[in-house]
């Protein structure tokens, strides 16, 4: 009897505190106001504040067809001190690919190109031209410039870099690689 007694309390209870959670949760009783991101509630200060020496400026470039974002710190910073961010968005706008955020002291700089990233435009493959070794440059094989044709010829070279060369799998991201590899290649 003790027992049931116990659990039939305990029960009672748990409803009661259920309900009055969802009273007060369905009424909004109890507000909570969130504090700006910026610690400024009012968004005509965040206008107003400028930038100055102790600014940091950032720029991200991010690239479409590779899809890298390129982070760098914003070499003509003296450009924008004594700038407001409406000021710098007039500047940078969206109508030319730019946005522009600031977040405390820290301005960024984002820009979207419909290009290749600049390390991607420089990579080396190497693939078979009329039998020989040749070196290609770009970004991918769709968008490559033949550079120079060796005077490796394929058929001296093991049937499993013959098939890796035609897969266009040897790839390397400078010409001190390429370099490299081709010596190796050239030992055959």
């Amino acid at each position: 009897m003790k027992r049931t007694f116990t659990g039939i309390t305990l029960l009672g209870i748990l409803i009661m505190v259920f309900l009055s959670g969802y009273f007060i949760g369905s009424h909004k009783v109890l507000e909570v106001r969130q504090k700006p991101v910026l610690g400024i509630d009012d968004k005509s200060k965040i206008e107003e504040q400028r930038i100055n020496e102790k600014s940091q400026v950032v720029m991200e470039k991010e690239y479409k067809r590779c899809q890298h974002v390129v982070i760098s710190e914003f070499e003509p910073k003296e450009q924008l001190l004594g700038k407001s961010l409406s000021e710098i968005s007039r500047i940078y706008s969206p109508q030319n690919g730019f946005t522009v955020s600031l977040q405390g002291d820290s301005l960024c700089i984002h820009q979207i190109i419909d290009d290749w990233c600049p390390l991607d435009k420089e990579k080396y493959r190497l693939k078979e031209y009329q039998g020989k070794v040749a070196v290609y440059q770009g970004p991918d094989k769709d968008n490559e410039v033949l550079l120079r044709v060796t005077s490796i010829s394929m058929e001296t070279l093991p049937a499993e870099i013959q098939s890796t060369i035609r897969e266009g799998k040897y790839e390397f991201n400078n010409e001190e690689l390429l370099n490299d590899a081709l010596e190796n290649l050239d030992e055959y």
